[in-house]
């Protein structure tokens, strides 16, 4: 029982309602172990917290000793899935798939055991296939059913175009888990429809079905949208201390309980302990914890440790010259005066952030040059050794 309320805890959807207990109890009598498949498109090389939520449950049915399996997308990652968007994905090349898929694999080991994990690509089946052998896979799918898939159905109410390749991906990702056998699918909720399909074509192939399990969508740094590295609001799993903790520390208020749930490896005790606090303290005493749980695990208790003092003295110790200052070196700058326009400097120095982002800054008196605000974009700076920069609340720079 206690098995059983683990692997549900913070799980959004399960489908069917009872599958899990169900299929943990078939594995028992038929002395094996449950096959859990995570698929994933290396769209992008770099994971982050979002990701970490649907892995950190896959390792809980590792550590019971089920078989893992990482199906890498290295043939649907070609055709481009729009899973919660309006528009076509851009189809990645072989050659992109390969280099972020090796990338991803690399980050896992920070969350599950690779050794004990089985990789597969989709492309070893899939390029396989000819193509009638594609149409009768593609005929025990309707399109009626295709299109109760939100987005599809969204674009096509606003008479947004929907290309073929589109339609037949979730179809291909269905078939995946009929090649492997699947148990169980996991995925984030914006995948629940592409999993659904795995089940229908499991019983179509005359296989027992997946059950489904969604986990939620971890809300990014600004609080609104999905993490995801597109919209800039990420805290990605290799990200230094110092920034994990940073970044942790300026979510919302509101996100705080999210957070605590999702990404900590808090026990269900310690959260509810916790929460009550949070009703009592200063939000900002929650968020350090959080911070520093956070770091833990992807990093290990003494950068945790470091990187809270290395917060309080940055951002609640108001002596200026307490601060950690990052070294510019003034020949990097590529200039051949020794004056620059500030919007110029600051974009060299800050180049994580587009220059009207930076204009932004200077012209709310985010910006101060030896500790003084500097209100005009265009105002020369002299770029002299030991001259502090600051940019926005969490960035100090020198130039040396």
């Amino acid at each position: 029982m206690e098995t059983i309320q683990k692997l549900k805890e913070n799980t959004a959807i399960f489908l069917p309602e009872n599958g899990l207990e169900e299929k943990l109890n078939q594995a028992e009598k038929e002395n094996r172990k449950l096959i859990i498949k995570l698929g994933f498109d290396p769209t992008a090389p770099d994971l982050h917290l979002g990701h970490a939520v649907v892995l950190k449950k896959l390792k809980q049915f590792q550590d019971l000793g089920h078989q893992i399996v990482i199906l890498v997308g290295s043939f649907t990652a070609r055709i481009g899935d729009p899973t919660g968007k309006n528009k076509s994905r851009k189809p990645l090349s072989a050659e992109e798939v390969q280099h972020n898929a090796e990338t991803y694999i690399a980050q896992l080991s920070k969350i599950i055991d690779i050794d004990k994990a089985q990789i597969v690509f989709n492309s070893d089946w899939l390029d396989q296939l000819s193509f009638s052998e594609v149409i009768q896979i593609m005929a025990n799918v309707t399109v009626a059913q295709l299109m109760h898939r939100n987005d599809f159905n969204k674009r096509f109410t606003e008479n947004s175009p929907i290309a073929m390749h589109e339609l037949v991906y979730p179809i291909l990702q269905g078939f995946d888990s009929v090649k492997i056998n699947a148990d169980v699918e996991m995925g984030g909720t914006d995948q629940l429809f592409n999993c659904t399909m795995g089940r229908q074509l499991q019983e179509n192939f005359k296989k027992s079905p997946q059950i489904v399990m969604c986990m939620p969508l971890l809300k990014g740094l600004d609080g609104k949208e999905k993490m995801s590295k597109s919209l800039n609001n990420i805290i990605g799993l290799t990200d230094e201390p110092h920034e994990m903790f940073g970044k942790t520390m300026s979510i919302p208020d509101n996100l705080i309980l999210e957070f605590l749930d999702l990404t900590t490896d808090f026990s269900i005790k310690e959260k509810q302990e916790i929460k009550k606090r949070l009703e009592l303290e200063n939000p900002m005493n929650i968020k350090k914890l959080i911070a520093k749980n956070i770091i833990t695990q992807y990093h290990d208790v003494k950068s945790a440790e470091d990187a809270e003092k290395f917060f309080i003295n940055q951002f609640q110790n108001k002596n200026a010259e307490a601060k950690s200052f990052t070294s510019v070196m003034i020949s990097s700058l590529e200039n051949e005066s020794n004056q620059m326009a500030l919007i110029d400097l600051c974009a060299l120095i800050k180049n994580d952030i587009t220059k009207s982002a930076n204009r932004k800054l200077i012209e709310s008196g985010a910006v101060q040059i030896n500790h003084e605000k500097i209100l005009n974009p265009y105002e020369l700076i002299s770029l002299k050794k030991e001259t502090k920069i600051k940019i926005g609340k969490r960035n100090f720079y020198e130039l040396l």
